[in-house]
């Protein structure tokens, strides 16, 4: 590839870097003569960099990171342009592109890329407008009453259709809010990203909450979302919800939301002698329980302890059973930003290589707790107890104080493996 100035070289890279997500720095250029021969332009990660502080003591760490991405630019001296010579794509870490306002990238350039991949006007069937109206399109519908207010209404764009590609395994939706001024409730789709950030997939507006409103709004997301359900779909306790995901989704699996189950606590409990005591142990039961055995044994030694055994009201075990299916929901509310991701390093904190491998692949977020494991690690005690046909079991004692140990058993599946 020849141009004619080692400028228009230099800008082609940096507009890739733009649409791919990432940006570049000019590393070295030499000279003979005063004139520049050649110039090695990278990604702006490029290099190596070490703290002198302690990886345990360094709060926000920042480091640039050796990673490859490169071109090599030469100049021809006989023609009077400029090539170039090499090409490195790979990447160690992740780009991030940003969406076409963003990155200055109008829709009549993303047409002209297609153009010239595709070699011509003539080889496409759709025109300039078309593009524009694809990027910048929004998905709504809406259904109204006889006195044209609104019954039901969605909507999305497509940021929310691209983020689901990407964070479609378990979806929560939630009708918790209501709009005060019209009385309707407001729903919202919402998914995790990879900073274990929410996301928002989808909105709506319904005047009711009955199955057939739910069934029109679920068959509206999914048509926008390309026919795609989710692997998992949390949800608050509403029947009608329940019912119309099992008409619309009914290869998705249904959970219920702990955080909606835990808040209910309070108002059930307050007619009870004690209840602050009550409540707190059956938080300590629901957050501290490891399996669904020791959450089942825990639950009933809760009930005994309580003389609650024989009440209606307090049997919430209906409710909490659902435990072990809906963790991932407990932090929901605990999701922070972590932009700082791309352009910083968490440093190990062990020369483990397992940790070095979470380190190239995780984000900051879910390091962090991969990091906690691995000092944890120092103050537990395994014991292998038995093993037969691939199956190993083992006592695991953490030890949280000089006298108090949290007992763990743990069975290891090497054929699974």
């Amino acid at each position: 590839m020849t141009f004619t100035t080692l400028e228009d070289a230099g800008k082609f890279y940096k507009n890739y870097a733009k649409t791919a997500g990432f940006s570049t720095r000019v590393r070295s250029t030499n000279r003979k003569e005063n004139e520049i021969k050649n110039q090695l332009i990278t990604c702006s990660r490029e290099g190596k960099w070490k703290s002198k502080i302690s990886p345990t003591e360094k709060a926000n760490p920042t480091a640039v990171l050796n990673y490859p991405a490169r071109i090599y630019i030469h100049t021809l001296k006989d023609v009077g342009a400029w090539i170039i010579s090499k090409v490195v794509l790979n990447h160690s870490h992740p780009c991030y592109p940003k969406n076409n306002e963003e990155a200055d990238i109008k829709p009549s350039k993303t047409y002209q890329s297609f153009v010239a991949a595709a070699g011509g006007h003539r080889e496409l069937n759709f025109i300039e407008k078309d593009v524009k109206n694809y990027i910048t399109r929004e998905v709504r519908n809406l259904e109204l009453e006889e006195d044209q207010s609104i019954k039901l209404a969605f909507w999305a764009d497509a940021r929310s259709r691209a983020a689901f590609e990407y964070f479609k395994d378990v979806i929560s939706f939630d009708t918790t809010y209501n709009t005060n001024r019209y009385n309707l409730v407001c729903g919202s789709f919402v998914g995790v990203n990879h900073h274990d950030q929410s996301t928002l997939l989808g909105c709506s507006l319904m005047k009711n909450e009955e199955i057939e409103s739910f069934k029109w709004l679920f068959q509206c997301w999914l048509r926008c979302m390309g026919g795609n359900a989710p692997k998992g779909f949390l949800t608050d306790q509403c029947a009608s919800m329940k019912r119309a995901l099992e008409a619309c989704m009914p290869t998705t699996i249904h959970h219920w939301c702990i955080w909606h189950i835990m808040k209910k606590i309070p108002s059930k409990l307050n007619g009870y002698k004690g209840h602050a005591e009550i409540e707190q142990e059956m938080s300590q039961v629901v957050w501290n329980s490891h399996s669904k055995d020791s959450f089942d044994r825990n639950w009933n030694d809760f009930l005994l302890n309580f003389g609650l055994v024989d009440n209606k009201t307090a049997r919430l075990i209906q409710f909490v059973k659902q435990y072990d299916n809906c963790l991932g929901s407990r932090e929901q509310a605990e999701r922070e930003s972590n932009t700082a991701d791309f352009h910083t390093m968490i440093p190990c904190v062990t020369k483990s290589s397992i940790e070095a491998q979470f380190q190239d692949v995780y984000t900051h977020q879910k390091f962090r707790e991969v990091q906690a494991q691995f000092r944890g690690e120092a103050n537990c005690i395994t014991r292998l107890t038995n093993s037969a046909l691939g199956y190993s079991v083992y006592k695991v004692g953490e030890q949280v104080s000089s006298s108090i140990f949290n007992k763990f058993e743990v069975t290891y599946d090497s054929v699974a493996a």
